[in-house]
Order: structure tokens, then sequence, then C-alpha cells
């Protein structure tokens, strides 16, 4: 197939960051051309489901975002081969070439893999990942999850709740080991366990192998676990960022943009998963994979494409629900950030934490309570806020906040 099409806003990656670009742009302009194009089969819907509600009997077709109803054109299973910035074109794999007047790359990132062969391991990302792994599992059968980050935890939650044998297999000593402040990443261990799921932890897990048994998983010293009806894993991800790289903007393991989300291109923006930015809380460029940043960066990132003035500059915020836990962190502290806690005497209970680096507030954890991080949110000091000192967030202020 060839041909042309121009169009005045065109966007690549269909996911929650493109969806919310088109709403973005519409809130600016609700005229002018959008075409919204997606390697993905389908059209931009909300990821997070996929290992939570999807599972305990939520319908898909809650998840679609219905983007087309803004009157914008939808291609989804289109891949994108060549950018030139130059021509202002892309080209897809069928030979079509799109001529645009602003584009959004919002690319996203790919899941990251084993080290070795990995024959039948489900890398948990989109909506046929849980069509995929839901089919294997459907006869029953023990399951095998790598990672012990917010996905394999979603994923081992979820899965066990349904009355599978579940197996998780993580280096760590514990769950979330690197996000939760201890003893956090113990409580969430004891919620994980008291549903069911077997944890495995320092455990490294190396590649996969498939036997007449079925599959296994093999750690890095060659001990075989298994055999397992089905594998998935949750082993963090990469952005995808070779379609900018190939066409000369600036990339670092990401795309560089700027407070505006503009790139090293004039007419060109990028958001999302794929977007190195800077951040006024880290001293270099972040990279963030969140649904509020997907959300957040797209938008702005659209109203920026239909011509107005925006910075962009949030607080990280990362939701998660494993099993009846609902976790919330706002920030973004290191590994290596000192930790104050006040954590609850089971998982069921309420706590707090928040996360230091010298005198500086870095990050704050709730714990089983929703609805309460807008407080936080508005107290949590910012580079360059005249207030900004380590008492406005004190522990204690959390505690009144957040618990009581």
């Amino acid at each position: 197939m060839t041909g042309s099409v121009d169009v005045e806003f065109l966007i690549v990656g269909g996911g929650m960051t493109g969806d919310a670009a088109v709403r973005g742009i519409r809130s600016i302009r609700p005229d002018g051309g959008i075409c919204l194009i997606s390697d993905e089969p389908h059209p931009p819907y909300d990821r997070p489901p996929l290992s939570k509600g999807l599972w305990s009997g939520d319908e898909e077709e809650r998840i679609w975002r219905d983007t087309a109803s803004l009157d914008a054109e939808i291609r989804a299973g289109v891949r994108i081969v060549r950018l030139d910035p130059r021509a202002r074109e892309l080209e897809d794999s069928e030979g079509r070439r799109y001529r645009y007047g602003s584009l959004l790359l919002a690319t996203g990132s790919r899941p990251r893999t084993l080290a070795g062969p990995g024959p039948g391991v489900v890398y948990f990302r989109t909506l046929e990942d849980f069509r995929t792994l839901r089919e294997r599992v459907a006869s029953g059968g023990a399951v095998g999850i790598v990672g012990g980050g917010f996905i394999g935890c979603e994923l081992a939650a979820s899965m066990a709740g349904q009355g599978l044998e579940m197996d998780q297999f993580f280096p760590e000593s514990q769950p979330l080991e690197q996000v939760l402040a201890p003893p956090f990443s113990e409580l969430l261990a004891r919620k994980l366990e008291a549903l069911g799921v077997q944890l495995h932890p320092g455990k490294g897990i190396g590649s996969a192998t498939r036997t007449p048994e079925g599959l296994h998983l093999l750690d890095e010293a060659g001990e075989r676990s298994g055999p397992f009806a089905a594998l998935a894993a949750g082993l963090g991800v990469d952005p995808r960022d070779e379609l900018a790289s190939r066409a000369g903007l600036d990339t670092r393991d990401g795309i560089l943009v700027d407070r505006s989300l503009r790139t090293s291109d004039p007419h060109i923006w990028a958001a999302g998963d794929v977007a190195r930015f800077p951040l006024g809380l880290a001293d270099a460029p972040q990279v963030v994979a969140h649904e509020e940043h997907a959300n957040e960066s797209g938008m702005l990132a659209g109203r920026a494409m239909a011509g107005e003035e925006v910075e962009y500059d949030p607080l990280p915020y990362v939701y998660s629900g494993i099993g009846s836990v609902n976790i919330e962190l706002l920030g973004l502290p290191a590994p290596s950030d000192r930790w104050e806690v006040r954590p609850p005497d089971d998982p069921e209970g309420r706590g707090v934490a928040r996360a230091l680096r010298g005198p500086h507030v870095t990050g704050v954890l709730i714990w089983n309570r929703p609805g309460r991080a807008h407080l936080v949110r508005r107290r949590f000091p910012r580079p360059g806020d005249a207030q900004a000192e380590p008492g406005d967030l004190s522990l204690d202020v959390l505690a009144e906040l957040v618990l009581e």
C-alpha cells in the first residue's frame, strides 16, 4: 500500500499517552485534523486493569478510552518505520507516508526480558499479553511469576485471588524492596503469602525452558523450578526511542525533551514512558513509567502542540492495588534514602512513611489510606519553595494528614 496523508496533528503511539494528547489538543483546538497511529491492534485503552481488575471479573469493555469520539482518526496495527523531521514526514511499513504540522512521539516502552532463552514467557504489558496469559491458565495449573516489582506483585495477587497456584521469583530479599520502606516490604510479603503466593526471594531467574512436563524456570545457578502451566514476567521496561534516534533527535535512553515536552526539533514533542524530561526533584532528566505521568504528560503535550505555553514539572505519583493492600508513593525516593516509618501491625492496617536525603523529603509512602494523597501533595516541599523545611512534612504531620 502506498500513498500519503496530510494531517495537522499526528500522534505516534496509541496508549494512554496518545489518548490524553488527543484530549489536550481538543481542549485548545476543537477543529484541526488529528491522526493517531499505533502498532498495537487496538485503539487506546487503560493499562492498569490488565494486572488487577480484569482478573477479578471486570469486563474488557470498561478499559476502552473512546478516543475516536473526539473526532480523531485512529489507525491501529500500523508500524512506523521512518521519520524525516526535515520534511515533516513519516513512513509506515506498507509505504504510506504521513505529513504533519505537529508530531507527538508517544512510542512508550518495551518490557525487559530474561537474559537467556524464555520459551513460553509472557512479558506482561499489553491487552494481548493479558489475553494470552488468561487463555493459558484457563484450565488451571501452577503459574510462575518472575519479578518482584509492581507488575509481578499485582499479577501474583490477582491470579492467586482466582484460585491459581502461584510461585513468584525475585532476586531481592522482599517484594518491592527497592521501592518500599522497610518494614512495608515485609508486610507486602506477608500479604502475598496470605493470598497463597509462594515467594522465592533471592532467586534471580536467568532463563526458561519447555519440557514434556511443562514450562520450567532456571535460576542464575542453573537450578530448575516447575513445571508450570504458564509463565509471566514483569522485569521493568526500556523506552522505545529508536525511531527518534534514527531520525537524529536527541536521545539518551529515552527522547530528551524540555519543560514544554518539546524535543530537539521544534515541531516534535514526546511524552509518556519514552520521554526523558527535566524534573525539579531530580538533578538529571528522568524517565517515568506510571499511569499519572502517561496521562498528565500526554495532556500537556497535546495542549503544547495546539499552541499553548506549558511547563511540565510534576510530583511523581504511583498507585498500586495488590490484593486488598493499597499503596501510594509520592516523590522520587532513591534506594539509598533514609526512611522514617509508622507502619501498621498487619498488612491490612494503615501506615505512612517519608524518605529523606539529608534534611530534604524525597518521598512519601501511604499504606491503605486511599483518598489522602492529595493532602500530602499540597504540602510536599518542592525545590525553590521558601517554606520547604523538613518539619513541614514531618512524620507527625503525615500521620495527622493520612492516618487520622
